[in-house]
């Protein structure tokens, strides 16, 4: 019988499955209520640790590249790529604004989905900004609204069903229920 020997991920993801089992034991100690999150959070990680684990070892008496290394070697091909590009871009002084810009603008989203958050609550600002932003990146229509729809349905059911939270309403509701 062929011995198996396991790659350095396969050991990486061996310790994924035991943290995540750890986590998942853990927090059986918990109350009902404190529990929810690790588990929420935990059982999708374990079956993905696991399912990749599989993966890892189907893929260990094969010749050739995994799929992951052929994406590796691309994302490696894109940045070296973009290194002789912003090397002629330095050369050119233009490599100081173009980072400039990125910066500012990743500054400015971030500032805004806080400013949606507060003003608009977790129910409306979610949704909301996932469009604004996805439509500014110029996604198509049918993707940018199943996005926002399932990001907020994942957020409702996490944490104001599954934890039960009150989230945050924001402060237009607040001035529109009198509360403020």
């Amino acid at each position: 019988m062929k011995e198996m020997k396991l790659k350095p991920k396969a050991y990486f993801n061996l310790f994924l499955i035991i943290f995540f089992a750890a986590v998942i034991v853990g927090a059986m100690g918990y109350t009902h209520k404190a529990r929810l999150i690790p588990l929420v959070v935990g059982l999708p990680c374990l079956a993905m640790a696991i399912a990749q684990f599989i993966l890892d070892l189907g893929k260990g008496g094969r010749k050739g590249i995994s799929g992951e290394e052929e994406l590796f070697r691309g994302v490696m091909e894109k940045l070296i790529h973009q290194e002789i590009v912003t090397e002629d871009e330095e050369k050119k002084g233009k490599k100081d604004s173009g980072e400039r810009k990125r910066f500012f603008q990743t500054i400015f989203w971030i500032l805004s989905f806080v400013a949606c958050l507060y003003v608009f609550g977790f129910s409306i600002a979610i949704p909301l900004f996932t469009i604004l932003f996805m439509r500014y990146k110029r996604e198509k229509w049918v993707l940018t609204l199943c996005t926002a729809a399932g990001l907020w349905v994942v957020i409702y059911v996490a944490f104001a069903i599954a934890a039960g939270l009150d989230l945050y309403p924001g402060l237009l509701i607040e001035i529109i229920r009198g509360t403020r």
